[in-house]
């Protein structure tokens, strides 16, 4: 069992190793604060354009456009999108975030030159619910003329969207992160945007292993996402051939209100590094009730979404000392990430996190497969998103022809205090090619 003393030790060669590597540019040169450091960074432009056709035609006043010759001339195309997200149920504060940052991307691409459409978009509900999720799939596609589906965040909402929409003339890009969904579970139709479990796991493991401890222990919600976090984390452990020895495991039903015999469990073992791979309330509750008892000074604690925005917002000073595998923070500088900002701030009055971003780029990788395919013939955009380098807030990135995953980089970072909130301190950057799952071992097969 580590004590308090002994954890207060390990996280000071922590600091020192991090500044080592700092001085010695083996880590991220830039470390990330608050709000107050974006508005210093951002520059506060957007990519903004012309979206209703030639400059130099004029209007006829019925909807339509007159060239120079007095031909008349229709509009710029529209194609309709379907993004489903939970606005209601547990997890409408990130369908929330993930619908804003969508109505930015459809934004982008109506306001930009950059396409030669425009996007019509159908906001739907899931309410957190596999059953509604499906129900709105069917009726954006079958009632609204919906060729393109986003969104769904929701493990369980994503699969049974994906299995719909694969069977349709359609394509599907997702903003959950259940690793069936680019694995055993694929499709031909279905992209996915958000970054997986399996990437998610580079950032949490690999640190842990060279920084934080060699005895761990998992705790996360008995869900998908739950149970696939754990089977990643193991995977990781065996292709990396890690030095780490899983010690224990506690998962708890979703919605637990007292996780006191799982703290205890945990305490009385011989971890040293507590690894959640979880999310949402669940996550919130037990750091909470980890903190009180006095937990997270026994031992380091490392999850994949204590970075969220979200997150730390709802934990507060709970979250300091901790770490987390880190998808997206607003001040990186890659990408067209200082413009999506600059919007965000614009539109919101806020900062983006990342549930905000996963919105944001699944429209716009999108639309860029509907203008490299020059039609919006789903069947011809689906061979056009495979394999197409687009920029993202995240760099410049594609959709994997093996499976259709995202090759998304990811960092390790450390929650520290901050002005407003506390904020993500980043460590290390695992390259998009280092973090996703080589193609023959995703079980996907089209």
């Amino acid at each position: 069992m580590t004590g308090s003393e002994d954890s207060s030790d390990t996280r000071r060669a922590v600091g020192r190793r991090r500044a080592l590597r700092l001085v010695g540019g083996g880590a991220l040169a830039t470390t990330l604060g608050t709000a107050g450091c974006v508005q210093q960074t951002g520059d506060g432009s957007t990519t903004t354009g012309s979206s209703g056709g030639s400059t130099d035609a004029d209007s006829t006043g019925d909807g339509e456009e007159t060239d120079a010759s007095g031909t008349t001339a229709s509009g710029p195309e529209s194609v309709t999108f379907g993004v489903l997200v939970p606005t209601s149920g547990p997890s409408a504060p990130l369908g929330q975030a993930q619908q804003q940052g969508a109505k930015l991307g459809v934004q982008y691409v109506n306001e930009s030159d950059e396409f030669d459409f425009e996007i019509e978009p159908v906001y739907e509900d899931t309410q957190t619910d596999s059953a509604t999720g499906l129900q709105r799939a069917r009726k954006v596609v079958e009632d609204d003329g919906a060729q393109y589906v986003v969104g769904a965040l929701e493990s369980s909402v994503a699969l049974a969207v994906a299995d719909y929409v694969g069977g349709q003339e359609a394509v599907y890009t997702s903003g959950a992160a259940t690793i069936e969904l680019t694995g055993e579970n694929c499709n031909p139709n279905t992209f996915r945007t958000e970054t997986n479990a399996a990437q998610q796991m580079a950032g949490l493991v690999d640190f842990a292993a060279e920084e934080l401890g060699t005895k761990m222990w998992l705790h996360t919600t008995d869900d998908t996402y739950g149970n696939s976090a754990l089977d990643q984390i193991k995977r990781r452990i065996d292709a990396q051939g890690l030095d780490i020895e899983i010690v224990g495991e506690t998962m708890p039903d979703k919605g637990t209100s007292n996780y006191g015999p799982q703290i205890s469990q945990i305490s009385n073992s011989e971890a040293e590094v507590l690894a959640l791979p979880d999310t949402g309330a669940d996550l919130i509750n037990f750091v909470r009730q980890a903190k009180s008892a006095g937990l997270t000074d026994e031992v380091d604690v490392i999850g994949t979404a204590l970075f969220a925005q979200v997150s730390r917002q709802a934990l507060g000073s709970a979250a300091v000392g901790t770490y987390s595998s880190t998808l997206y923070n607003h001040a990186l500088e890659t990408g067209d990430n200082r413009q999506f900002v600059a919007a965000y701030r614009d539109a919101y009055d806020g900062v983006p996190g990342s549930f905000a971003r996963v919105g944001y780029d699944m429209v716009r990788m999108t639309a860029r497969g509907i203008q490299a395919a020059g039609t919006s013939d789903p069947t011809q955009v689906r061979d056009a998103l495979e394999g197409l380098e687009v920029t993202t807030a995240l760099g410049t990135t594609r959709f994997r022809e093996c499976d259709h995953q995202a090759v998304n980089p990811v960092w390790t970072g450390e929650i520290v205090a901050g002005e407003e909130i506390p904020a993500v301190d980043l460590i290390q950057k695992v390259p998009g090619s280092d973090a996703v799952r080589p193609c023959e071992e995703t079980g996907c097969s089209f």
